[in-house]
């Protein structure tokens, strides 16, 4: 037996990873897990030289991840404009 309990999840596709939201059920804080299979995913651990308190992560996740975990809302594009000539 398991002591994962699955919040959330999606199969992996041809063009999107897959992904699971769960909870351990040992777990004494209110927290969740993401586990994300087959993501080109950048984790930085953000120390507090910047201004930012400590134990913040900043991750770097493709926009159709993003889109896919409902972080991005479909009809979001990126804005581009200091790339047009």
């Amino acid at each position: 037996m398991g002591t994962k309990s699955t919040v959330r999840f999606e199969e992996k596709t041809a063009d999107l990873p897959g992904w699971t939201l769960y909870t351990e059920m040992f777990e004494t804080e209110d927290a969740v897990y993401l586990e994300l299979s087959g993501v080109p995913a950048d984790v930085t651990m953000i120390d507090s030289v910047w201004g930012h308190p400590p134990g913040t992560v900043l991750l770097r996740l493709p926009t159709a991840t993003a889109r896919q975990l409902g972080l991005v809302p479909k009809e979001w594009t990126r804005d581009q404009w200091w790339f047009e000539e």
